[in-house]
């Protein structure tokens, strides 16, 4: 035994070497493996750095397009509106709020012309932008009637904006030669309102300058130009405009071609021009226009400095004065009627008016029952302002005045006023 195991151990040592080398083997086979694979990673990675620090500098180096320009738009600006409104505001005369009207219209690059509703037509009386070509005269001869289906008797029956085209024009055949509107183009018709009717309509385009009509600077021009109508009315100073005192004085002739025209006037295809004389005739039976006073109605005492205009636009489209006490049939005549009916629209613009700029205190008056007391100079001022138009008129009867206060500021209920009101005068 002791010689045998002396000779064993050398092969032992040589078989554990053997597999130590076979398993250092194998694993250095998986170290390098691994540290292929650990290589190509680390090339990946250098690759993927290389390409992300590409991408970054061109990134870095993209300079984005500019933001497309929004569309040419024709709407004023905030501070040309108000000049516009302003000078709207400043004017004496109807006819001078027509003119400054188109005026300030044609400030916003759009054609504009202005029709005086007299009658049963509505007549040229002033108009921009259209060049030489529409001169004053042709301007005063054109007419619209109102009793023909088209886009001017819906304006002037709905009292709403219309917009149309020249096609839905072509039986208005000597507008369309004059003024002359891009064929497809929009038109915009809107209604000037005053004392709650429409008393003239505004025509508007935009020629062929291609930019987009500016309607709400067109919309807010016409409300303020129908609010210095019925403020013209309230003050109470105008007579009939000049220009229907020279026709009534010496009639005007209609140009050539519009003589033409009236000479069918039955013609489908157009509508035809009213004659000077026939002009007189329809400002004769006019109803609508706010610068025609009643020759039966009393001449109204000049205002007071310090008093308040009356209302602006939100007033002129209001519902007609309803009648808080209607008078026996057969007791007033057919003038006395409409002196008291003059007389209910006027209060109802002094008392709207009230509403109107003091709002806060309307509000805080209703919920305390204290109105009266509140606005207090407001109302005695318009109190003042009626009696000097209508208190020596067939309206002294009835207390319109009080009507209004009671039916507008206080909701038809009169205690909403206060027990410091003193009450009608009648």
């Amino acid at each position: 035994m002791q010689d045998t195991n002396p000779n064993k151990l050398p092969e032992l040592v040589r078989t554990a070497r053997a597999r130590l080398t076979q398993d250092y083997n194998a694993s250095a086979q998986v170290f390098d493996r691994f540290e292929r694979e650990l290589q190509e990673l680390r090339q990946s990675g250098e690759r993927l750095k290389e390409s992300v620090a590409r991408e970054l500098d061109a990134l870095a180096q993209f300079e984005p397009p500019a933001p497309p320009a929004p569309p040419p738009s024709a709407e004023a600006s905030l501070e040309e509106l108000l000049s516009s409104v302003q000078n709207l505001m400043t004017t004496t005369l109807p006819e001078q709020v027509f003119d400054v009207l188109s005026e300030e219209s044609q400030k916003s690059h759009a054609r504009a012309a202005v029709f005086d509703v007299r009658g049963k037509a509505a007549w040229g009386i002033a108009a921009r932008g259209f060049g030489g070509s529409l001169s004053e005269k042709t301007l005063h001869a054109l007419a619209i009637p109102l009793n023909h289906e088209g886009p001017f008797r819906k304006v002037f029956e709905t009292g709403s904006e219309v917009q149309t085209v020249a096609e839905e024009l072509k039986r208005a055949k000597h507008l369309i030669e004059k003024f002359r509107p891009a064929h497809q183009a929009a038109i915009l018709l809107l209604p000037i309102r005053s004392a709650g009717s429409v008393s003239a309509i505004l025509y508007a385009d935009m020629g062929e300058s291609g930019l987009p009509l500016p309607a709400n600077t067109l919309k807010i021009l016409t409300e303020f130009a129908g609010a210095q109508l019925d403020r013209l009315m309230a003050l109470g100073g105008e007579g009939p405009a000049p220009e229907s005192v020279a026709l009534e004085a010496e009639p005007a002739e209609p140009a050539a071609e519009e003589q033409e025209q009236t000479a069918a006037p039955d013609s489908a295809e157009e509508i035809p021009v009213a004659t000077a004389t026939e002009q007189v005739a329809l400002e004769t039976t006019a109803t609508s226009a706010p610068a025609v006073e009643s020759p039966a109605e009393p001449a109204p005492a000049p205002v007071e400095s310090g008093e308040t205009a009356a209302a602006p636009a939100a007033v002129a489209e209001s519902a007609p004065v309803e009648a808080a006490a209607q008078p026996e049939t057969g007791q007033l005549s057919e003038e006395e009627e409409k002196v008291l009916r003059d007389a209910r629209r006027f209060s109802k613009l002094l008392v709207s008016e009230i509403e109107l700029y003091n709002k806060a205190k309307v509000s805080e008056g209703r919920k305390n029952k204290d109105l009266y007391r509140r606005l207090k100079s407001d109302i005695e001022r318009s109190r003042q302002t009626y009696e000097k138009r209508f208190g020596k008129t067939v309206a002294r009867q009835f207390d319109c005045f009080h009507e209004e206060l009671v039916r507008t500021l206080a909701g038809n209920d009169a205690s909403l006023l206060g027990s410091d009101y003193t009450g009608p005068i009648v």
